[in-house]
């Protein structure tokens, strides 16, 4: 199979075009045929099955997240060694990714409510496939920071619109509840499971075949992927009931104060996490795990959030307060510390005493509690909003929890890269992390339910 055209832009652009066409007429054609007149009956799907419907969300969150998010530290090893970039600037694109973040969760607002949250929630889907596609023939910094910045500015949308969707269909389902919200969240775990089985054998094949820059083969592959896990879930989006947005008064709104606790710990929590995430992957090639071994603690860590719906879920709907959240970010605190010691300890213990054996153990236990507890820090605040906030603001209250969150991802890489590049190394960065998360902890633990007159602590 020749793939030459990749080495000359023009030819890049003239494949991407069609493939962007396409995409379009598959969305207007899904969306022409569940049209107010050809769909009867068709809303019933997600009363009948609420289970697949969410499961459907959660390939939209494995798309927006799971693969054109956080498949970036698979690829970051990878574009870093090839376009001889410096953590601060590898860090860079996740910090571009988490400014269109911002900007998408800032701006969904008036999306929302003028054309409600599925139709953004597709669109804004097809767009990121696009861009990923067109990743894959680009290899200038500044084009790839815009790309990310339009796929952070994507996910802004989709993460929203599909978290109030999730939330709608959780209380219409209020026995399965935490599941559902689990299920959603947890389908970034199914994005990171994919991207850690597929990224590698993409790159390696594509180095195999002698192309200049293979890692631009994977992002292609990747869009591919996810095109089909697209077609999969449009249909049940749109067949989704969804209720109006609904102005509110500003005087009726919750006021930020009363989450403050838990507002703090997930901003911390958006800081702390993003560092684990961007650069675990990096440090531990520096540690000699390679190959095989990134792949497992990768899909590990993906494998564990998608199971993670069924260990979190009875918490998830009895926790009213910081309580889910707290925790949470403890356990990641424990997860962020054990490679983080490792690093530190590398050459004075684990090389010379302790067998490879159990620094392995050591390495996959870290991935497992890590992936068991990331995704469901995002989920405890969407179960925040739904058990304190009334439900004409649970879109308010989901936007303000995720403008937190692509704050804290904003300062994150930035913070974290300028560590590992001036200040003693990725094992310094991490364990910045590690301080940031169990800070974010005792934060969060403070929080009371607004039922309680000391909601503030």
């Amino acid at each position: 199979m020749n793939l030459s055209f990749l080495s000359r832009k023009s030819q890049g652009q003239k494949c991407g075009i069609p493939f962007a066409i396409f995409v379009i007429v598959l969305v207007m054609h899904l969306f022409d045929q569940n049209s107010p007149k050809n769909r009867q009956g068709i809303h019933s799907y997600p009363e009948e099955h609420p289970l697949l419907t969410a499961i459907a969300l959660a390939l939209g969150a494995a798309i927006t997240l799971g693969i054109s998010r956080f498949a970036y530290a698979l690829f970051l090893p990878l574009m870093r060694s090839d376009l001889h970039w410096s953590y601060l600037t590898a860090g860079n694109m996740n910090t571009g990714n988490a400014i269109g973040y911002f900007i998408g969760a800032m701006s969904s607002a008036w999306a929302f409510s003028k054309v409600g949250l599925r139709r953004p929630f597709i669109v804004m889907l097809f767009f990121s496939i696009v861009v990923m596609f067109l990743t894959g023939f680009v290899e200038n910094a500044i084009v790839i920071f815009i790309f990310r910045f339009l796929l952070g500015f994507c996910s802004g949308y989709i993460f929203i619109a599909g978290g109030v969707l999730a939330t709608q269909l959780s209380s219409q389902h209020p026995h399965q509840s935490g599941l559902i919200l689990g299920i959603y969240y947890g389908g970034v775990g199914g994005g990171i499971l994919l991207s850690s089985l597929l990224v590698n054998p993409f790159h390696d094949w594509a180095q195999s075949q002698g192309y200049v820059h293979p890692w631009q083969i994977a992002w292609i592959g990747m869009a591919v992927i996810s095109l089909i896990l697209f077609t999969l879930l449009i249909k049940p989006v749109i067949a989704m009931l969804e209720a109006p947005e609904v102005s509110v008064l500003s005087k009726e709104q919750i006021h930020p104060r009363r989450s403050f606790w838990i507002g703090s710990g997930y901003f911390l929590y958006g800081i702390g996490h993003v560092g684990y995430m961007t650069f675990v992957i990096a440090m531990l090639r520096e540690m000699g795990f390679t190959g095989s071994l990134i792949n497992m603690f990768y899909g590990l860590i993906g494998l564990s959030m998608m199971l993670s719906s069924r260990i979190w879920a009875k918490m998830l709907e009895r926790s009213r307060g910081g309580e889910a959240m707290g925790l949470v970010n403890l356990i990641l605190t424990i997860a962020c510390f054990i490679p983080t010691i490792m690093a530190f300890l590398e050459k004075n213990i684990i090389e010379s005493v302790a067998p490879s054996f159990w620094s392995l153990i050591l390495v996959m236990s870290s991935s497992m509690l890590f992936g068991s507890s990331f995704v469901v820090a995002v989920a405890s605040t969407t179960a925040f909003v739904k058990h304190n906030y009334p439900r004409n603001q649970w879109s308010i209250g989901i936007r303000f929890f995720t403008i937190l969150f692509a704050t804290g991802q904003i300062i994150g890489p930035f913070l974290i890269g300028f560590i590992a590049d001036h200040l003693g190394g990725l094992r310094v960065g991490l364990l910045v992390s590690t301080i940031i998360l169990l800070t974010a902890s005792l934060l969060a633990y403070r929080q009371k339910s607004f039922a309680s007159k000391k909601s503030m602590g």
